[in-house]
């Protein structure tokens, strides 16, 4: 058996994580105003991430600059979301694919460590779900992950009448409109050659899990509380069978 040891960053750095290492200029200024920071962001550059975990924020649509919410320009990480979710989509607006969270997952997906694997675990805005022009963004999840694991909190109050009824109250409250997700990406690089470690046909094996129709914010969070786990035998995972397009659930 082998054992890791981990080892947490010391202190803290004035510099946002996606910021890290996106221009060489942007480094070398970084570097001269603050160099006791920047050996901390070297050092968290240069160490394999196995576990990435977070709430990223949902800035796509921002009425106007005093809702503090702006979408950052990032070339290096756009050009990416570019060569992977936008060139994998057949939508013809994918605006929402620059979204924070939809970079945060981008981001994070490349930053875990290419040799051993590793998690990433997000609360997030999950209109990616089924929204048409995401869906690059899921076909490339399938090709990036050897397992998924998607937890449905619904609450979309970008909906109106009896359909926004039944997608119950908003999990966060007055905080967001948006419907809700928690999502387990596991990028394991065995299971490229042992099939039974997921991976069918080089696509990732995906559970999913509603949480259900008509629900009060109250009644949802019992629910979240109550299952614990991924692994609870009360949530009774369902395997999805994505289609050509990359539709998963509707």
């Amino acid at each position: 058996m082998m054992f890791c040891r981990y080892v947490r960053f010391t202190d803290s750095f004035h510099k946002l994580t996606i910021d890290i290492g996106e221009t060489i200029g942007s480094d070398q200024l970084f570097s001269e105003m603050f160099p006791q920071n920047s050996e901390r962001v070297e050092a968290q550059k240069a160490a394999p991430l196995r576990v990435i975990m977070g709430n990223p924020p949902y800035s796509i649509g921002q009425k106007s600059a005093n809702d503090n919410a702006q979408n950052q320009s990032y070339p290096k990480l756009d050009s990416d979301i570019a060569k992977t979710y936008a060139k994998e989509s057949t939508a013809g607006l994918n605006k929402s694919l620059y979204d924070a969270y939809i970079k945060a997952f981008r981001w994070s997906t490349d930053r875990l460590d290419p040799i051993q694997g590793g998690v990433v675990a997000f609360v997030s805005n999950g209109a990616w779900l089924d929204g048409n022009s995401t869906d690059g963004f899921r076909k490339e999840l399938e090709k990036e992950f050897s397992s998924i694991w998607v937890f449905n909190l619904r609450g979309n109050q970008r909906t109106s009448g009896e359909l926004s009824r039944k997608e119950g109250d908003k999990i966060f409250g007055s905080g967001s409109r948006n419907p809700i997700a928690i999502t387990i990406l596991v990028k394991n690089p065995k299971a490229k050659t042992n099939p039974t470690l997921s991976k069918v046909e080089g696509k990732a094996t995906i559970h999913y899990h509603d949480i259900g129709d008509y629900l009060s914010r109250e009644e949802k969070l019992g629910l979240i509380k109550k299952f614990a786990s991924v692994a609870s035998e009360a949530m009774q995972w369902k395997t999805l069978s994505p289609i050509e397009h990359g539709d998963w659930i509707s």
